[in-house]
């Protein structure tokens, strides 16, 4: 709950401070591009981005990025079309028929219409129009659109408060079962009554992801909704979102906009695996900048200094000087490749950010990179870990960072890789006491902005955990018929015992062949 209410304050203060300067920059707009501006695009436009528009002088320049813009979104860039750009044109179309009605205003900047354009439509959806003891209510449900914030799978709630002034979204914190009621009965009695009518219904009144543990006793909302409800309404601010545009602005080169991006870049990334059952963070930092020499005398010298917080709190320090030889006729290409280190260290429970600085010996600069992450505890239900994309698997029995269950995993830590590799998936799981031998497992692969969605099916063999009762899962899966661009990997575990399900997802990029 702790982490949930820091991230949201967070959120909101980031949102607070963009839209202070996006009214300033609209100001100075013509028109046409004060239209574009603010009108349904600015759902999709990043406070840099809205930053940058602000500087433009010229139509010409406004009209560039314009096209700019619209690319970097592409999931297919160069190819001339623009199936994003279609897509979110086609969606608002569909809002602005048939959700502005009620709420007397364009149906884009509805609660309904934001939600339909951001994430389509929905996988399945129910409307509780006939039930006279209810407001009008909808439910959605939707798998992750590539938000790496965002559960595999949620719902979105949206009711007519007082029945006429047009569907809202529903927040399980601040309102509750009882306001989706006409005759004002306590939390609990509209929970039971709800329970009767539909139990996903009930079930989401509570939490709006699937398989979370509901307060029955309270019935208090679930914090982890309030990340959901974020993205619907501020959907641009999502850091995971700012992050992939950010990435694509550095690949596609300067804007227009006379914007500069520094090529170097630094990456964290972290993944908390349990051995003998307990828990093991190991990370990996990669250092790209082809315009600073790394060797000096023949060697590659960094200082590497770590430091894990947990609570604001200094838990682990650590600093090393990693270096290595390198012949004259490798120089060259050493150069251009990436720095990369690697490390793991013991966890407990708990909230994490992890900050690492490293120096390069040989250009005097210095990097800095920072990531957070959650150590949870498995509890009564089946516990899923995250999930580990590679881009190579290999046998390794050393003792080693990413050397997991009897196999070092070279990880994406760009989130990038090419079609024609495997895509290598690792995760553990620990059943809970009523778990059935086995677990149907589905691997969900959907284009984050296209059409394109693949389901890989398979069983999950319980029988044979490790002395603490994990089982460790390897999977392999070929994504040689996927285009360049973004995609989501959702897994879906159901147990056939109980019907339980659960899951996890991430995110890749697959990157044209070079």
């Amino acid at each position: 709950m702790r982490t949930a209410i820091r991230t949201t304050l967070t959120f909101i203060l980031a949102l607070t401070t963009g839209w202070a300067n996006v009214a300033f920059a609209a100001s100075k707009l013509p028109p046409r591009h004060e239209e574009w501006f603010n009108g349904p695009v600015s759902l999709l436009v990043t406070k840099m981005e809205r930053e940058a528009f602000g500087q433009l002088s010229t139509d010409e320049e406004r009209d560039s990025y314009i096209e700019r813009f619209w690319e970097l979104r592409n999931t297919r860039p160069g190819s001339g079309t623009n199936e994003f750009k279609d897509e979110f044109y086609s969606r608002l179309a569909f809002a602005n028929a048939f959700y502005g009605r009620d709420a007397g205003s364009e149906g884009w900047r509805t609660d309904r219409g934001r939600a339909y354009i951001l994430f389509g439509k929905p996988q399945t959806s129910m409307n509780f129009l006939a039930n006279q003891e209810l407001y009008p209510t909808e439910m959605w449900f939707y798998a992750n659109p590539g938000l790496s914030e965002l559960p595999p799978f949620f719902y979105v709630v949206f009711f007519e408060k007082d029945g006429v002034s047009g569907y809202r979204l529903y927040n399980p914190v601040t309102d509750g079962p009882d306001k989706l009621m006409r005759s004002g009965p306590t939390k609990a009695q509209a929970y039971h009554y709800l329970r009767q009518l539909n139990s996903e219904l009930a079930q989401a009144t509570l939490t709006l992801i699937p398989g979370d543990m509901a307060d029955t006793d309270s019935f208090s909302g679930s914090m982890g909704s309030v990340m959901i409800l974020n993205a619907v309404r501020g959907y641009r601010d999502m850091p995971s979102y700012v992050r992939s545009i950010s990435e694509r602005s550095l690949r596609y080169g300067q804007v227009s906009s006379k914007l500069r991006y520094d090529v170097a870049q630094s990456r964290l990334f972290t993944f908390v695996a349990l051995d003998r059952g307990e828990p093991w963070a190991n990370w990996r930092l990669e250092i790209q900048d082809p315009l600073q020499p790394k060797i000096l005398d023949g060697r590659v010298e960094f200082q590497i200094h770590a430091r894990l917080f947990s609570r604001g709190q200094l838990v682990y320090e650590r600093t090393d000087a990693p270096s290595f030889g390198v012949a004259e006729a490798h120089t060259d290409a050493v150069n251009k490749r990436p720095f990369v280190y690697e490390e793991r260290f013991p966890v407990e429970p708990g909230d994490y950010r992890l900050d690492v600085t490293a120096l390069n010996k040989a250009s005097g600069r210095s990097y800095e990179a920072s990531r957070t992450f959650n150590v949870a505890t498995p509890g009564p239900r089946t516990f899923v870990g995250d999930l580990l994309l590679a881009g190579q698997r290999e046998p390794d029995s050393r003792v080693r960072p990413f050397q997991i269950g009897g196999a070092r995993y070279a990880p994406l830590t760009a989130g990038h890789t090419l079609s024609s590799r495997p895509l290598h998936v690792f995760y553990q799981v620990k059943g809970s006491g009523e778990s059935a031998t086995e677990l149907t497992a589905q691997y969900v692969i959907g284009s984050v902005a296209g059409k394109f969605r693949k389901t890989v099916e398979d069983k999950l063999d319980l029988t044979q955990p490790d002395s603490t009762g994990v089982v460790s899962t390897a999977k392999s899966l070929p994504i040689d018929d996927l285009a360049p661009g973004a995609y989501q990997l959702a897994l879906r575990l159901r147990n056939p015992k109980t019907g339980e399900v659960t899951g996890r997802s991430a995110g890749f990029v697959v990157v044209n062949q070079e």
